[in-house]
């Protein structure tokens, strides 16, 4: 063999390589995704955390006259104050296909309180 066939022969094997390992991922990644895309078109949203719903994650379709992204919301304790009073903080995030002037990230921090068997705002910022 020559060095010019021994070159095109590792050319056309990194090729069949390269071909393979993205065949392999779009064989495996895309279709979880696109079943969780077709679950969230047809439900409002899918949220889970804790129990007492103090921490929690939300993920929905962000629809804007037609479906625009997912949209993520998070919400996290950051402080504890006492057992009937914490600060949280909820996070925004968009993940958008298509513009949508309704969909702007943001953070913020509200204080907590226990009451009535559930965690509720009580309107005033964090300490």
């Amino acid at each position: 063999m020559s060095k010019e066939e021994k070159k095109a022969g590792s050319l056309q094997e990194k090729i069949n390589l390269v071909l393979t390992i993205i065949v392999l991922v779009l064989l495996i990644i895309a279709p979880p995704v696109f079943c969780g895309l077709l679950y969230l078109s047809r439900v409002p949203d899918v949220t889970w955390g804790n129990e007492s719903g103090l921490t929690y994650s939300r993920i929905w379709m962000h629809r804007d006259r037609g479906v625009k992204g997912i949209a993520y919301q998070s919400q996290r304790v950051v402080a504890e104050y006492s057992d009937s009073e914490v600060c949280a903080e909820t996070r925004l995030r968009f993940f958008l296909w298509s513009e949508s002037k309704k969909a702007e990230p943001a953070t913020s921090t509200r204080a907590m309180v226990f009451a009535n068997n559930r965690w509720q705002p009580n309107g005033e910022e964090c300490r």
